[in-house]
């Protein structure tokens, strides 16, 4: 199991959002953390190289990197997918 580490924007951004969304989005976020290791993470290129992205619903990303030897999940930014990227 990995840890969970938000980033002060990642805190700031979640808590713009609906209490509905925040949930889906830690509810994801619980799920990514037992199965990290064997999840398909998708890669981003261009300015956010060498992070993650992870969907939620149908217009939110969470946008993340792993650092498997400590086994934790750095959380960057949560949002829209329109103001994310």
């Amino acid at each position: 199991m990995y840890t969970l580490i938000l980033l002060t924007r990642a805190e700031s951004d979640l808590l713009r959002l609906s209490a509905p969304i925040q949930t889906r989005i830690l509810n994801k976020l619980q799920q990514l953390r037992l199965i990290c290791d064997d999840y398909p993470h998708k890669a981003l290129k261009g300015e956010h190289r060498g992070k993650f992205s992870l969907k939620v619903a149908k217009d939110y990303r969470i946008l993340y990197t792993i650092d498997r030897r400590n086994r934790e999940i750095v959380v960057h930014r949560v949002g829209h997918r329109s103001r994310i990227y």
